[in-house]
């Protein structure tokens, strides 16, 4: 039995390239190709004849045959540099509008890039207005995505989340995540596994990284014997009252907090920075 496959038609060559896809370089002309070739012959005549004079082989007549055979030579090269100019100049036009346009679709694939480069935050590295930018990009993501589409209640997501740094640093990556699994490049099994095992883990995280015995809606670090119980929050107008523990994560719960850890670390940072700069004088 023949496994071998059938001869598969050649795929279609686009306009202004070789076969190989390089640039295009159309041959000579006919008449300039003939040309080329009478000009080859009559330098290696005047060659083999330059040879023999130099050898002592040749007479006066002889000489004056090699000079007339290198006049006639120059005169051809000559003509053949006439005759192939538009056909170099052509060739060189083309050559740079295929460079100009290889170059601007390498440009449009690099700002394609760039514009899908979603690097995870180093939170220790960032200067005071790296981590500015950093937390309001955050605070933005949670209260417009996280908690609005995915439903993450208080219990998940407690009030304190932005006075814990492993808590920031959590939830900034698993956004980071989301941004890459919804990228137009990206496979669609990247967002299945962001929803069955990035999003699962992180809220399964938190509930490790934050001690719920001291922090709880509306309160952080207050030991059980001490809390208050955690007042529910007056609901909407249509709205039905429900515990605090079962209310979605809304900005309204977590924004003092999260003020609060901006400016501690913002102020820390700067701290840093300012320290830094002394030792370097």
């Amino acid at each position: 039995m023949n496994d071998t496959p059938p001869d598969q038609p050649d795929p279609p060559r686009r306009p202004g390239t070789a076969p190989d896809g390089g640039p295009y370089n159309p041959p000579p002309s006919t008449g300039t190709a003939a040309a080329l070739a009478e000009m080859r012959r009559l330098r290696d005549e005047v060659a083999q004849l330059r040879t023999a004079v130099a050898g002592g082989e040749g007479s006066g007549e002889l000489r004056a045959l090699v000079q007339d055979l290198a006049a006639r030579h120059t005169e051809l090269a000559s003509a053949v540099s006439e005759g192939l100019a538009p056909e170099l100049g052509a060739l060189r036009q083309f050559t740079t509008e295929e460079l100009a346009r290889q170059r601007q679709q390498l440009n449009e694939v690099l700002q394609a890039l760039s514009r899908e480069r979603n690097p995870p935050v180093d939170w220790p590295q960032l200067t005071a207005a790296q981590a500015r930018h950093q937390w309001a990009v955050l605070a933005r993501w949670i209260a417009e995505v996280l908690v609005p589409w995915y439903e993450v209640t208080r219990e998940e997501l407690p009030d304190c989340w932005a006075l814990h740094r492993p808590v920031v640093i959590e939830l900034s990556w698993l956004r980071s995540a989301h941004v890459q699994a919804y990228a137009p490049t990206s496979p669609p099994h990247v967002a299945g596994e962001w929803h069955q095992r990035w999003r699962p883990g992180v809220i399964a995280r938190l509930a490790q990284v934050i001690d719920r015995r001291l922090c709880r809606p509306g309160e952080h670090l207050v030991p059980q014997g001490e809390s208050r119980g955690g007042q529910p929050v007056p609901p909407r107008s249509g709205e039905r009252l429900i515990p605090p523990s079962q209310q979605l994560a809304e900005a309204r719960h977590w924004q003092e907090n999260y003020v609060a850890a901006v400016q501690a670390d913002l102020q820390w940072r700067t701290q840093q920075e300012e320290a830094t700069t002394a030792e370097n004088r």
